[in-house]
């Protein structure tokens, strides 16, 4: 054989070996990666698929499972059996009973291969399939796996919810509410209103419990995936239905919804007035200041309640001045849109971007949270076509909580949370641990808790401490002094809890107004209260007075100290 023979074999051999290489590189690729080399769509799952392609392969993650803090489960992955029904990609998702009686859905969301995902399944979803991403990945689980075709797994999501205190929330939504038939009384006229609910750690961020209502069976969701006809109409027309309810089932309300606070917002001026050394907590205000204002060049407010009689009997002329505090108490609207108004403009607004509240024309972070939220806003970018002004009419009305306010439960909760941390606003979140699946919770140390937003306190300490005997005087003689519980005739400071708090009342253009309720609970400044542990919000749609929903609250407190749920 000569020479240039055995040099073009040599090169052949080369040639083969190296393509040889190049094949089995992009093989590895496709099969531990489920990729399509140089860019190309993922090959199963995705938008370039049909319904039935979009099934992961054999040698992807199953889906992990979803639970709350003590390891009760909230969604799981089930393969098909008889029982269960046939579903597309020969599993389904599951969702726990009592995540759909307890208005946790909205909060959670669903996955499903027909409708996409929302709420914690989205947000977690590079965890829930041990995606990268996720902060947490099993290498063992995903390559070494894959490559032998053993059944895969995705991880488990740990969650801070408290299931029994969610489930407790929701039993006391409706019946620790005042009601009453007679159109005149203002308390709540309807049952069962729209609404929600957040029981919060003020010193962790932690949510414990997140109730919103309407709520929707996610269980009903994954029907359309179905490979039976009739439960796939079934999922089909549960999907439509939801998603054509007025009352907006799919959205989840502690976090989404944006309302008119009404004089839960009386919190954030007194706030504001109190941290810029503008008032103090025993500032007087005369008879005339504290029941008339008249906005420089625009309206007069007047501090209707006391000119309509509700505190006949309590209040009189020779009760003034009253402090600061006291308005706060006896909910004085025209005393806020006073301060608001002397705080100042720019001071005022600096206070509210504190808490991370939108102000049109300036860059505002909102305070991170990990499900699905809104940010919550001051005022309209436009008003009538032009521009917003907010100055005058709107400063001062939005300083007793009406204008054009849009706020979330949950920006309130933080409000109420940084008053009982002392001035730290921790980060609110739901997510608690990630743990790769068949291994022990104990192994793996939570996410951190206690991140302060903008890094330090926003408020002063002496600021907060004067918010808490503020909330305490509302529950010990203010607005929410005399509600008497529905089911035992007490009044809140008897029950027990030293709960602080503000009553909301939001006005609307139809219907009765929005009911709120803000609470910390125990108020170090009750006798023997001691540091809060807890704050819980409530918020109803057309609830009418905060007043008669101070008892929900009251009662999820009491069912956290006694039963000692911490985060």
């Amino acid at each position: 054989m000569n020479t240039d023979m055995r040099h073009t074999i040599r090169r052949l051999t080369t040639i083969f070996m190296l393509v040889f290489l190049i094949l089995s590189a992009v093989a590895a690729y496709v099969q531990v990666g489920n990729l399509s080399p140089f860019g190309g769509p993922v090959l199963a799952g995705g938008n370039y698929e049909t319904l039935a392609r979009q099934c992961p392969p054999v040698d992807t993650p199953l889906r992990g499972r979803i639970l709350d803090r003590n390891g009760n489960v909230i969604a799981q992955t089930v393969q098909d059996t008889d029982k269960s029904g046939h579903y597309t990609c020969g599993y389904h998702r599951v969702y726990a009973q009592w995540v759909v009686d307890s208005g946790l859905a909205p909060l959670i969301g669903y996955y499903s291969y027909r409708y996409g995902s929302a709420g914690l399944e989205s947000t977690y979803n590079n965890c829930l399939f041990n995606y990268t991403g996720c902060p947490i990945i099993a290498p063992v689980n995903s390559i070494k796996g894959k490559l032998l075709h053993s059944p895969q797994y995705g991880n488990d999501v740990y969650l801070t919810i408290d299931m029994n205190t969610q489930k407790y929330a929701a039993s006391v939504y409706e019946s620790s509410a005042i009601h009453s038939s007679d159109p005149q009384s203002s308390c709540q006229h309807v049952n069962n209103p729209p609404g929600s609910i957040v029981v919060e750690d003020p010193n962790t961020g932690q949510i414990l419990a997140m109730v919103s209502n309407p709520s929707y069976d996610p269980n009903k969701i994954i029907q359309a995936d179905s490979t039976d006809p009739v439960t796939r109409k079934a999922g089909q027309d549960y999907w439509s239905q939801i998603n054509n309810d007025k009352n907006r089932p799919l959205i989840n309300r502690p976090t989404q919804g944006l309302y008119n606070p009404g004089s839960t917002f009386k919190t954030l001026s007194l706030i504001a007035g109190l941290d810029s050394g503008q008032y103090a907590d025993d500032s007087p205000f005369t008879f005339d200041e504290a029941t008339s204002y008249t906005v420089p060049q625009g309206e007069t407010i007047k501090w209707e309640d006391y000119f309509n009689g509700t505190w006949n009997g309590i209040l009189n002329q020779n009760s003034f001045p009253l402090t600061f505090a006291q308005g706060y108490a006896y909910s004085d609207n025209a005393m806020f849109a006073r301060a608001a108004s002397q705080t100042g403009k720019d001071t005022w607004l600096n206070y509210v971007r504190k808490f991370g509240i939108a102000t049109p024309g300036t860059t505002v972070p909102s305070v991170p949270f990990d499900g699905i939220y809104a940010q919550s806003s001051a005022y309209n970018a436009i008003t009538n076509g032009k521009p917003t002004d907010f100055t005058g009419d709107l400063l001062a009305e939005s300083g007793f909580g009406q204008g054009q306010l849009l706020i979330s439960p949950l920006t309130m909760a933080e409000v109420t949370s940084t008053v009982a941390a002392n001035g730290y606003l921790y980060q609110p979140h739901v997510g608690w641990k990630i743990v790769p699946h068949d291994q022990s919770v104990k192994n793996y140390t939570p996410f951190q808790d206690s991140v302060a937003f903008s890094g330090g306190q926003i408020i002063q300490p002496a600021t907060a401490e004067a918010v808490r005997q503020a909330m305490w005087d509302v529950t010990s003689f203010g607005t929410a002094f005399y509600s008497h519980h529905p089911g035992t005739g007490e009044r809140l400071v008897d029950t027990g809890t030293n709960i602080g708090g503000k009553t909301g009342t939001g006005q609307v253009d139809n219907g009765d107004p929005n009911a709120w309720f803000l609470s910390l609970a125990p108020d170090d400044q009750a006798p023997g209260g001691g540091g809060a542990k807890y704050v819980v919000v409530v918020n109803k749609e057309h609830g009418n007075e905060g007043a008669c929903q101070v008892f929900v609250a009251n009662d999820i407190d009491l069912y956290l100290t006694k039963h000692q749920v911490h985060s």
